[in-house]
């Protein structure tokens, strides 16, 4: 288990909603709970469950909503 992955998880509270500055190719990953997201520009609707990821298509960030209280991890291609 990395532990440096763990401590970089972000929690969002159920209801709660988070704009993320992604780029192509970075990765959300749901730790727990369930999430919602859209993309800007996007009109498709992602629902993520606890162990599931999306891999960012277009620029311009992405909003993400917590349906169930949530655990996420941003990450970006080095």
């Amino acid at each position: 288990m990395n532990h440096d992955l763990i401590a970089g998880t972000e929690l969002l509270a159920k209801g709660r909603l988070v704009r993320l500055a992604t780029r192509p190719g970075d990765r959300i990953e749901c730790w727990s709970g369930c999430l919602w997201l859209t993309q800007d520009g996007d009109l498709r609707d992602v629902i993520l469950e606890a162990g599931e990821g999306f891999v960012a298509d277009r620029p311009g960030g992405a909003i993400v909503h917590a349906l169930r209280d949530a655990r996420y991890l941003l990450l970006s291609p080095s």
